[in-house]
């Protein structure tokens, strides 16, 4: 099994993960929810329960762009290098970027419901730890892709 393979198994884990999750804990939700959190992690604004919605169906609109970009490397609406116009390699950045932007997701949707519940006072450290990776994890295939196109 190719390591695309692997990824794709493991962003589409994460998926169902959070809509399992959210489907899972919405009953058991107050009518109102924390949905904004300022930069100290604290909690800055509240929304309706139903709100908890957003954060699967925009990760999964999210997931299904990345994935749809790797059905045609040779799209003119993508700006990467010609190095990069390989279904492998699209692939691989896809289905790379994907996976901390979904576990991002998830830890958002973990913690909202476990400052619902009272176990949690605010956001952990983790959504800056998991934000910093997507950021890292961004900024690694930048470099490589302008190393190949040097190259």
């Amino acid at each position: 099994m190719k390591v695309s393979g692997i990824l794709l198994g493991i962003n589409i884990t994460l998926l169902l993960f959070i809509w399992i999750f959210t489907a899972y804990n919405y009953a058991g939700l107050p009518e109102i929810i924390p949905t904004h959190f300022l930069i100290n992690r604290e909690i800055d604004g509240e929304s309706h329960k139903g709100i908890i919605w957003f954060l699967p169906s925009i990760a999964t609109f999210i997931f299904f762009i990345l994935f749809a970009i790797t059905n045609d490397p040779k799209s003119p609406m993508l700006t990467i290098p010609d190095s990069f116009r390989n279904g492998e390699t699209l692939k691989l950045f896809s289905f790379t970027i994907s996976i901390p932007l979904l576990l991002l997701f998830g830890d958002t949707l973990v913690e909202t419901v476990l400052i619902t519940q009272g176990k949690l006072q605010a956001l952990s450290y983790m959504a800056m730890f998991l934000l910093s990776l997507l950021f890292f994890t961004l900024g690694v295939w930048i470099f490589v892709m302008n190393k190949k196109e040097k190259s």
